[in-house]
């Protein structure tokens, strides 16, 4: 199969070398068998410098998926996709679906609007890219594939209730069935890739699970919103529970994790954790 590295493009915290930043978003890199696969493109303010300290030319990178519509994930897109040359990018087609979220102020509840920036004529158009929108689970490139939705059965994960659409005029939960996750095959077992798991992070290995017939896997890298709403408490432990029945040797926690669910998950899992920040690698 060969090595499968992955990269850590746009994180909110950079690690190194000089010259990284961070931003509140996420950007992977997947390269694999002269594969290169980018996988999220952060908030837009990191992408193209982080890249640049790291080494990567963005110009020659072909392939492109989206874990969702929201900006910290879609706002690199001019980045990642210029020059234009059509790039090939693989998304649910919910991200276009415009997003808001529900803030309580000190004034009242105040609506933000959190969702992809860019109209979908300006990315086909003017910057060529190609998409490609997928509802099922999909192999994408040789030993690669998208989630697509993802069932909300665990009974332990919920919904972030700040994130919203429009409906008839009115703010309504947003199911956010555009959330996706990758599963990539490698030497060491199948490792899973996570833009931010609003689906849930055991949802998300269970489909795979389910769609694959694997028992156990390698790694999960990424954003998991694990103690993300007001810390840590159920869904953190339950989940941590679940990731030790997969047999996981690698939880590398990033974004939206938050703080003190990164710092618990790194008590539980010891030499099995890793920050994933922006210039971390890792090769499979």
């Amino acid at each position: 199969m060969g090595s499968t590295r992955i990269t850590i493009l746009c994180e909110n915290t950079a690690a190194g070398p000089m010259g990284l930043i961070g931003e509140h978003g996420f950007s992977a890199l997947i390269e694999r068998d002269g594969q290169r696969i980018l996988f999220d493109t952060g908030q837009g303010m990191a992408l193209a410098n982080n890249a640049s300290v790291l080494g990567t030319d963005l110009s020659t990178i072909p392939t492109l998926v989206l874990s969702h519509g929201h900006y910290d994930h879609t706002g690199g897109l001019p980045a990642a996709l210029h020059p234009p040359r059509g790039v090939q990018i693989f998304a649910h087609p919910d991200i276009f679906v415009p997003k808001y979220a529900q803030l309580e102020t000190a004034q009242g509840p105040r609506k933000v609007f959190i969702g992809l920036k860019y109209r979908r004529k300006y990315l086909e158009t003017t910057l060529q890219a190609k998409f490609s929108f997928l509802r099922e689970f999909t192999e994408i490139a040789p030993g690669v594939f998208f989630s697509g939705e993802v069932p909300r059965k665990t009974d332990f994960e919920h919904p972030d209730t700040r994130l919203k659409i429009e409906q008839n005029g009115e703010l309504v939960p947003d199911p956010l069935w555009d959330d996706a996750s990758l599963l990539i095959e490698t030497d060491k077992g199948p490792v899973v890739l996570l833009g931010c798991a609003h689906a849930g992070a055991v949802n998300v290995l269970n489909h795979f699970a389910a769609c694959t017939g694997h028992k156990s896997f390698h790694a999960v890298i990424g954003g998991t919103h694990l103690g993300f709403m007001g810390g840590p408490g159920e869904q953190l432990a339950a989940s941590m529970q679940a990731f030790d029945q997969y047999g996981l040797e690698l939880v590398a926690v990033s974004h939206c994790t938050g703080q003190l669910g990164a710092a618990m998950c790194w008590q539980h899992f010891q030499d099995r954790f890793a920050f994933a920040s922006a210039g971390w690698s890792v090769e499979f």
